[in-house]
Formats: C-alpha cells, sequence, structure tokens
C-alpha cells in the first residue's frame, strides 16, 4: 500500500502510526531529516485505516464563528521573562495540573532533540515553555493521552496545528471520550529540519569546543525577544539576535529548509483545530497603542467553548485588551509560507557537497 503520493502531502502528525492495527507503520527520517510513514509489507494487512484517517488528506477548513481574540501579558513578570512571548502557556497549563491532570508538549532530550513529554509537576513545566523551531517527534503521546482520558484525567496536549488535529482524528477513531481533553496549538511559521538543526549544534559544538547544556530559540535581552542563546558546558555562552546573525535562524525565516508540506499549510488560517491558539502578537505596536512594552505579549485566539472557560478562569492573571482579525493580521494566519527561489539549489548543494 502506498499512503503518500507527494511528500507535501504528509505532515509527519505520526497518527497513521498510532492507528495501524497491525503496527506496520514507523516515521522514518527522509534524506532532509523529516519523518515520514514507512510502511512494512510484511505485516501490512492493507485495511486501509491509514489512508483513510490521514488528518491532512481529509482537512475540511471550516468557519470558525466562536473566535474570540486578545493580547495578552501575564501579569507575572518572572513568569513573563521565562515564556516566548506573553506567558499564557505556563497558567493554562499549571490550571490543568492544579486538577491532577497531564501536560503533553514538546522539549528538548539529552541528545538536544525535540519530542513530546508528557509531565504531571509544575516543576517539569519549564521543560515544556519557550519555542522550539523543529519539528518534535510524537513517539507514543497519542497513545498515552488515550489511556490518560481513559483513566478520567484532564489533559492539556499544545503542539503544532498538524499535530493537535492528527490526535485528535486519533482519539475520534478510537471513540475515546474527549471531555477532558484541552489543546492549544501554536501559530505556526513552519518546522525546520531537524537535520540542518543537528548539524548547526554540532558545528556550534566545535567552534566552542564544548558540548550545549541549554538552547532557548527565544531569550529576552536587550529589549528583543528574539533572540537565540546557546550555552555550553564550558561555561561559554552564543548569543545571537534574530536571523540576521544566525545562519539557522536565517534559513528557518527565508523558507529555505522548512517542511514541504508547511509550503501547502491547510492549518494557516483564523480557523484553527485548538482550543486555544498561542502566538506572538507581531505589529502590535501598528494596532494597540501602549500596550507592548518589549518584554513579549501572547496573541491568544479562544476558538471554542471550553478555550473561552479557560480564558475565563485565567484572565485575572493577565493584562489583556480585545481585538479583531484585522489588528492581528500575520502570514500564517493568512496563508502558509512561499517556498525560497533557493530551496531547491540549498538541498542541492546542502546533500551532495
Amino acid at each position: 500500500m502506498v499512503l503518500i503520493d507527494k511528500e507535501y502531502n504528509c505532515t509527519g502528525c505520526g497518527c497513521c502510526e498510532s492507528l495501524c492495527p497491525v503496527s506496520a507503520i514507523k516515521m522514518k527520517e527522509n534524506k532532509k531529516g523529516f519523518l515520514y510513514p514507512v510502511i512494512n509489507e510484511k505485516y501490512c494487512i492493507n485495511c486501509g485505516i491509514c489512508k483513510k484517517n490521514c488528518p491532512n488528506l481529509g482537512r475540511i477548513n471550516k468557519e470558525n464563528n466562536e473566535l474570540k481574540i486578545y493580547a495578552m501579558k501575564n501579569s507575572n513578570e518572572d513568569i513573563r521573562e521565562s515564556s516566548s512571548s506573553g506567558g499564557f502557556f505556563y497558567n493554562y497549563a499549571k490550571l490543568i495540573l492544579e486538577l491532577s491532570g497531564t501536560i503533553y508538549g514538546a522539549s528538548f532530550n539529552s541528545f538536544n532533540e525535540v519530542e513530546h513529554i508528557r509531565i504531571t509537576e509544575l516543576d517539569n513545566l519549564k521543560k515544556l515553555q519557550g519555542s522550539k523551531y523543529v519539528q518534535s517527534k510524537i513517539n507514543n503521546s497519542y497513545i498515552d493521552v488515550q489511556k490518560d482520558l481513559e483513566n478520567d484525567k484532564f489533559v492539556l496536549f499544545s503542539g503544532t496545528p498538524c499535530q493537535v488535529e492528527g490526535l485528535k482524528t486519533f482519539l475520534s477513531k478510537k471513540k475515546t471520550s474527549t471531555e477532558k481533553l484541552y489543546t492549544c496549538d501554536i501559530i505556526c511559521h513552519g518546522v525546520p529540519s531537524p537535520k540542518i538543526f543537528n548539524d548547526y549544534l554540532t558545528e556550534l559544538e566545535k567552534q566552542y569546543n564544548s558540548k550545549i547544556k541549554n538552547i532557548n530559540f527565544r531569550h529576552k535581552e536587550n529589549n528583543l525577544t528574539q533572540n537565540i542563546k546557546i550555552t555550553f558546558e564550558n561555561g561559554d555562552t552564543y548569543l545571537s539576535n534574530y536571523y540576521k546573525n544566525d545562519k539557522f535562524y536565517k534559513l528557518f525565516l527565508d523558507n529555505v529548509i522548512l517542511r514541504d508540506s508547511c509550503y501547502e499549510c491547510k492549518y494557516s488560517s483564523f480557523n484553527r483545530v485548538g482550543d486555544i491558539s498561542l502566538g506572538d502578537f507581531w505589529g502590535i505596536e501598528n494596532s494597540i497603542q501602549n500596550f507592548d512594552d518589549n518584554k513579549g505579549v501572547s496573541l491568544v485566539l479562544v476558538n471554542t467553548q471550553k478555550g473561552k472557560d479557560i480564558f475565563n478562569k485565567l484572565k485575572n492573571d493577565f493584562d489583556f485588551v480585545e481585538t479583531s482579525k484585522e489588528n492581528c493580521i500575520q502570514d500564517n494566519l493568512v496563508h502558509p509560507q512561499s517556498k525560497s527561489s533557493n530551496y531547491e539549489e540549498f538541498w542541492n548543494n546542502y546533500l551532495n557537497n
């Protein structure tokens, strides 16, 4: 069986791997470092479950009439300082943990790879805070979420829109109750190649002659919210502002190293899949005067009744202003990123030289 005929049809969400009744599908890296499903024909029974339930192939963009939009800043400056933007996710996750729930989100592992993990303690929440500009490995997260829900636990799952849709599709097929499931999708620019990221880190380790201790894609320094800061075991620090001075940032934001499906993304709109969507409020200085203080502002899209319930429980912990679609327009809420004109040339040179 051929699951996908074009690489841009697959987001790498991993739903097919989790759904396969005979474990015939494994997510494996292609030459660019992205995960794609590979079917072991020896075990495949041609049931078609994978193809019939592919979230991306079946994606229908439904208009969201429940949408409310806010600019938000956490009143706790320490929480906002440790967050990518305004610090909304921390309080969202903390609320679920206080209900004895579990949180799933992206974290760096000991090899500096990004993967989804499950946490149950507030002390571990810092592992999920902050942006990770690499596609995470889902591993067994969908199956673990299902187990938590079947055990009557509250669950918060955070990820890219395609990962959230993958989870929801998986749980629907498994007929699992989602009454206690809460979701958060990020307003995503696109996911860059893990291979490029790994090579980038290897180069820095050679340059500094030390292993990497910590990576922060959104370190807040000098009134800027988009610095990449990498600390090494020998005590040295690499700090670069935005993409002007950093090779990985530049390739990422110039759309040279994104996954093929990101250039055809079906989630780049205001019609979101999560109960709440989070991102940076780019351009807020042009739409909401005197609110931005250069310490980070979250753009919060409240998409469902569950999202409204969460917002109402948390709003007293924030400074916030309700706004409109017109005041928060950014590329990733309107259309997918355009593939760089240098895309083919770059990958040809990178892979062959």
